[in-house]
């Protein structure tokens, strides 16, 4: 699991998308924005790595990288991440 479209994909499987709006309190129109992006905010994706057992502050960071631009720096960064996630 790399993205949080993966964490996010997880999550559903657990779940319906209505469930996690309501343990959120956060609306389903947002919810379908975000999977349609392809990518959790970064406090949307911290929350769902608790829930699902994850350490938080990784899908935090992933998520945050993700809404980046691509570059040097950023792959770097992704890089270093993934390798201590192993």
């Amino acid at each position: 699991m790399n993205t949080t479209k993966d964490l996010l994909d997880r999550a559903l499987k657990m779940q319906p998308a209505k469930q996690w709006c309501e343990r959120y309190n956060i609306s389903q129109s947002y919810f379908a924005t975000t999977k349609k992006r392809g990518h959790l905010s970064p406090a949307l994706a911290g929350n769902i790595a608790i829930d699902l057992g994850e350490d938080a502050k990784q899908w935090m960071i992933i998520s945050a990288l993700e809404t980046e631009r691509e570059n040097d720096m950023n792959k770097r960064l992704r890089e270093r991440l993934l390798r201590n996630m192993s």
